[in-house]
Order: structure tokens, then sequence, then C-alpha cells
């Protein structure tokens, strides 16, 4: 079984920066998706230097913070302070598909800008998956040649044959890890939970932090990241996922 654990939101404070670098360097944590617009950007990508194996991707953001590209080649996607619209999930995003094309390979020529090669793509509350938006995450996949986080279960028959059709390189994201579920248990019952068919890539998203005041403030989701950081680097979790024969992998040797 192959396993990649990602860890979202590098870059969006100090605290998550180096609670992500904590759970690679000491735990089985294997590859995090940065944010291009976070203020502590720089600053993830400098903690990240020494650790040559923990593969990069991009956080894909619409409804986070401030668009890369200026306001008004994105008006459909911000507020009148210049700021990204909040959407729901469960309901249609009317934005200018264009728009947001520009916007999300904005975000990731910036990464490569500073010197970072991205391994892959995911989004920020998933909005790269909402069926308004799928399309364009494909298109942009496409564009950079990088593989995406993929939710089997989000989509109807339409979307899954959509995403069959294009050709991306997907890889199945599970969401379990998460609020309550953030246990040790997790992971020793993993093999026995999780059944994959041939090459398939599991991807388990975490958010491990320290949790500082712009976590605390900022996110809805602040206590359970440091319980997160604690399993992920525990040697109780370390050994059982050698003891259950599972191989963790990045984007990099997919």
């Amino acid at each position: 079984m192959k396993l990649m654990i990602n860890g979202d939101d590098f870059g969006f404070s100090p605290g998550q920066n180096l609670g992500i670098m904590k759970a690679h360097a000491k735990g089985i944590l294997t590859s995090t998706s940065v944010m291009a617009n976070g203020e502590y950007l720089e600053e993830a990508l400098t903690l990240a230097k020494p650790y040559p194996d923990l593969a990069i991707g991009v956080h894909l953001l619409i409804d986070c913070g401030a668009p890369i590209l200026p306001i008004n080649q994105i008006k459909t996607l911000v507020d009148d302070q210049g700021l990204f619209l909040k959407h729901k999930k469960d309901s249609h995003i009317d934005v200018n598909h264009d728009e947001v094309f520009l916007e999300w390979c904005a975000q990731i020529d910036k990464i490569i800008s500073l010197g970072i090669t991205p391994t892959h793509i995911d989004g920020h509350h998933h909005m790269h998956l909402h069926p308004s938006l799928l399309t364009i995450t494909l298109k942009v996949a496409k564009k950079y040649q990088l593989p995406m986080r993929y939710f089997p279960f989000y989509h109807g028959e339409k979307e899954t044959q959509l995403v069959k059709d294009s050709g991306a390189k997907v890889y199945t994201c599970l969401t379990e890890f998460y609020q309550e579920g953030v246990n040790e248990d997790y992971f020793e019952s993993f093999s026995k939970n999780h059944i994959t068919k041939n090459d398939e890539i599991l991807e388990v998203m975490c958010h491990p932090a320290y949790v500082d005041d712009i976590i605390y403030l900022k996110s809805s989701y602040n206590i359970h990241r440091i319980k997160e950081l604690v399993v992920l680097i525990s040697p109780k979790v370390k050994n059982s996922i050698v003891a259950q024969r599972i191989t963790l992998v990045n984007p990099k040797n997919f």
C-alpha cells in the first residue's frame, strides 16, 4: 500500500510552518501544499530548504485572503476590499472561469518564481473539486502536468467520468483524520480499513501545527492541529506504519 501524508496551509502562519516541518522531519508527513498568498510563505520555503525530500505542492485558493493578480483582472473573484469572496461548497459558484484559471496559474507561477518546482495541486476548502470549478482545475493540472487531490465520493457519475476522460493523474484523498478522528488508532488499523486497487495512491490530508494566535483567531479548525502533530510524530504510529508494510510516498516518486 502506498500512502501520502500531506500537510495543508503551508505559509499560513509561523506555527503552521513549524508544525508541518516538525511532522516531516520527525514524523510521517511526506508532502505539503503551500498557500501562494500566505503571509508567511517565504518563511515556509526557507524552512523547507534543508529538506529536499519534502514534496511541495500548491494549495489553490479562491475563497481566502488576497489574490495574486491585480483585482482589475479578476473582478468576479473579489469583494470591494480586494479580497477573495467567500463561497459555499453546496451552492453554485458564479465566477468568470477565465479569471479563475488565470489566478490559479498566477498562484502556481509565483511558487515557481520563488525557486520551487511544484509537485501537485489541491485546493483550500477543496474548492478545486467544486462542480462549478472542476473543469478549470483539470485544465490547470494539464497545463502544468501536475497530479491532483481527488475525492471519488465527492462527485456524481458525470464529474467522475470527466476526470477519467481528462487523463489527469489523481490520488485519492481521505478525510477521516480530522477533528475527533485525530488519534493514533487511525493509523494503527489503517491497512485493514482501506483497501487499494493496483497502484492506487491514498492521501491522508492533515494540518499539523503549533497553534499560534493567527491559527486560533482566523481558523475554526485550530486546537486539533496540535493534536495532529502529536500523532504524526508518535513513534508508535511510525512503528505501526512499518509493521503494516505501508510505503510512505509523495508526488516526487509517484
